[in-house]
């Protein structure tokens, strides 16, 4: 399956927001140079988050963003849908074919339902897991209750 570094990107996002933002303003400037990106890209997927429920995000000297709802709340599956589309056709590009031939005539029809299981056993798995299991894991890595931000 091909997915962008949309995901990625916005999965990093939300855990750098989730972990900075209680001590400190998080901009997408901040971001960007975390995530090793362009500020208006991470502007741009900013407004996904927002509209998706996921971040608020306010203008101004005292701009910035913060979640929308509880990291307990936000599931990998939520922070994909914000970003990247789950359309079964297209993550794997399929085709229907107009020939006689008898594979073109049925490719389709038998392929599509592998599939779209594929697409629902990632977004079972992803459902799984929380932004808060992420933040966890992150400390366990780190040893410490809260990562420090070096920017």
């Amino acid at each position: 399956m091909r997915v962008s570094k949309q995901f990625p990107m916005a999965v990093h996002s939300l855990l750098f927001v989730a972990v900075l933002s209680p001590e400190r303003r998080v901009t997408s400037a901040l971001v960007a140079e975390s995530t090793q990106s362009n500020p208006v890209t991470v502007r741009n997927m900013f407004i996904k988050l927002s509209e998706s429920g996921l971040l608020v995000a306010s203008t101004g000297k005292k701009g910035g963003v913060r979640l929308a709802r509880e990291p307990r709340e936000i599931t990998l599956w939520d922070i994909y849908q914000a970003v990247e589309t789950n359309d079964v056709e297209e993550i794997f590009k399929l085709h229907e074919a107009t020939s006689d031939c008898p594979v073109a005539k049925n490719f389709y029809t038998i392929l599509y339902p592998h599939m779209a299981s594929a697409v629902n056993a990632m977004k079972e798995d992803m459902e799984k897991v929380t932004l808060e299991t992420l933040i966890e894991e992150l400390k366990g890595l780190l040893g410490c209750d809260a990562p420090q931000s070096p920017y």
